[in-house]
């Protein structure tokens, strides 16, 4: 004699045409509303390539201006190289999923870069014409948008503050970038002025990135 679980197991399911037309059709909606997924290789260069446009779009129009030259372009060149650089492992390491040890090395080249930025500066003597926190302000100013940039993509992911900051880190390198071009003071300006509007645009992007919902909670 078959027990009840065999019998229920042998019945055909009753489940009427229409349910299953319905059924579908709200799958095929859902489906066809949900947005495609972008690789986060895809929005680490984004993140990137928001402060290095950015920098590129100040430096142009310094030169248009006079602000800047082409010989300090290329006397700071290999510094600059360096904070681009630095912004795109900061970048890559922020949306990498299993990116620990380089999450580490762009901490690290943060750090250096914030160095060789004050040892590349002598002293000077000649008295500002502008207030320190001007630069500081702009400095943040034109890290605003990338900053925008990085957190849009941080919601991708479940938060982790130490990607936040990396994130904040890659961003703040547009404005320390500026600073170079447009700042001719000396290494304990840089130190009180420009790393401090660094160190703000990174923990800006850290509360920010912490209190916005993401839309992934993946790894």
């Amino acid at each position: 004699m078959e027990s009840p679980i065999d019998m229920l197991l042998k019945q055909e399911p009753r489940t009427s045409g229409a349910a299953v037309e319905r059924a579908l059709a709200a799958a095929r909606g859902e489906l066809a509303r949900s947005a495609p997924v972008r690789s986060w290789r895809t929005e680490a260069a984004w993140v990137f390539a928001a402060s290095a446009a950015m920098t590129a779009a100040v430096a142009g129009v310094m030169l248009v201006l006079g602000a800047t030259s082409v010989s300090l372009l290329l006397g700071r060149a290999p510094l600059l190289a360096l904070l681009w650089f630095t912004s795109a492992v900061c970048a890559w390491g922020s949306l990498s999923p299993r990116g620990h040890r380089l999450r580490m090395v762009g901490v690290g080249m943060a750090l250096a870069s914030a160095a060789a930025l004050v040892f590349a500066r002598g002293t000077v003597h000649a008295e500002p014409t502008l207030p320190g926190w001007v630069c500081t302000a702009s400095h943040v100013g034109v890290g605003l948008i990338p900053l925008v940039v990085a957190v849009v993509f941080l919601r991708s992911a479940a938060f982790r503050p130490l990607r936040a900051l990396l994130a904040g880190l890659s961003v703040g390198v547009t404005g320390a970038f500026v600073g170079e071009l447009a700042c001719s003071q000396g290494w304990r300006h840089v130190v009180g002025y420009h790393l401090s509007a660094w160190a703000i645009v990174a923990v800006a992007t850290l509360a920010v990135s912490r209190s916005v919902l993401p839309r992934s909670f993946a790894p």
